[in-house]
């Protein structure tokens, strides 16, 4: 190798780097703009964008560096376009090993799954297509327009039927959009998940290392558990700082609310907590409130509308997906006569 093109492939290997750097922040940003839309936020242009570019970004990278260690030069990656689909099919045929059961099982995850190839193939209709929707209209563009907001919200009526949910504005809230938003996270971060693992578990051709050494950069997503659950809007630290918000109970088990202890090895379902223990406390026969960590949230509106408590889902204190619901039915509970 001339003293040029090793340069040259320094250069690359700098900028590969970079955009892998990329596009894992783009899909941590765009996972928290997702988690975010609600009732009272449907801005989806945001995790569109967000997760399209992300994606593309990420999955071109792991080509690259996979060929980059068969063949000793980086492929020609102009030819996929923004076909998520294109760049999903080469690496689930060509790029991806299962030489571990762990490996199989992701490849059988991620290929069986019809609602994650539907994702995919709206977020790519939304690159190619769908970003500039409204401004075709205005100029009477009829040729290939979409609209990647109605196709995705078609989607998210058929992963989780919303009919249920309709009657309670609360329970629509709390309960149906982080569901519904976990099931989607979930489905884009077992494909992540996949791909991430492959750096190190796959023993792909990797002479250089080059492989190997963006390890730390795709770490977050190959060690993820349960997938779904993993809260990527600001963390509860930083709302802690602000006095105004979180309020802390006073020193003692009971107050003169009734009140009761719950442990995550005693309760029978989903624990939706991040912590093993809380106290259920009601007000006045209608404020449910939870304590977690010595910190009062709103397990209902009328509590958070109350005293100002915060919601413990934007907080970052419970798991997102799984629902309060039987919190609220447990502190209410306490209210009523034996």
């Amino acid at each position: 190798m001339t003293g040029d093109s090793a340069a040259r492939d320094v250069i690359r290997s700098l900028a590969l780097t970079q955009e892998l750097e990329t596009s894992v922040e783009l899909m941590q940003r765009g996972f928290r703009a997702l988690q975010e839309i609600d009732m009272g936020n449907d801005f989806y242009h945001l995790p569109h964008q967000l997760l399209a570019s992300g994606l593309e970004r990420f999955m071109k990278c792991y080509i690259c560096l996979v060929h980059k260690g068969a063949d000793g030069r980086y492929p020609g990656i102009k030819t996929f376009g923004h076909d998520l689909i294109k760049l999903f099919d080469h690496i689930t045929e060509r790029c991806f090993s299962v030489r571990t059961p762990a490996l199989k099982e992701d490849r059988q995850r991620i290929t069986a799954d019809p609602n994650l190839r539907r994702i995919l193939v709206i977020l790519t209709d939304f690159g190619k297509l769908g970003r500039y929707h409204n401004l075709d209209v205005v100029a009477g563009v009829e040729e290939d327009r979409i609209d990647p907001r109605q196709r995705w919200e078609e989607l998210e009526s058929e992963l989780l039927d919303p009919t249920p949910y309709l009657s309670d504005a609360q329970r629509m809230y709390d309960d149906y959009y982080p569901k519904l938003n976990a099931l989607i996270v979930g489905r884009i971060e077992g494909l992540l998940r996949g791909i991430a693992r492959q750096f190190t578990l796959g023993g792909h051709l990797d002479p250089e290392g080059a492989l190997r050494s963006m390890w730390p950069v795709v770490s977050s997503f190959a060690l993820l558990q349960d997938l779904g659950t993993t809260d990527y809007r600001p963390s509860i630290e930083s709302q802690r700082r602000s006095p105004c918000v979180w309020k802390r109970e006073p020193r003692r088990r009971f107050g003169k609310h009734p009140a009761r202890i719950v442990c995550a090895e005693q309760f029978e379902g989903e624990w939706p907590f991040r912590f093993d223990k809380v106290k259920v406390e009601c007000r006045e026969r209608i404020f449910a409130i939870v304590y977690v960590e010595g910190y009062a949230f709103g397990l209902n509106g009328a509590a958070r509308s109350r005293f100002n408590y915060p919601d413990p889902h934007e907080a970052g204190v419970t798991i997102l997906g799984r629902s309060i619901g039987p919190f609220i039915d447990m502190a209410l509970a306490l209210a009523r006569p034996p």
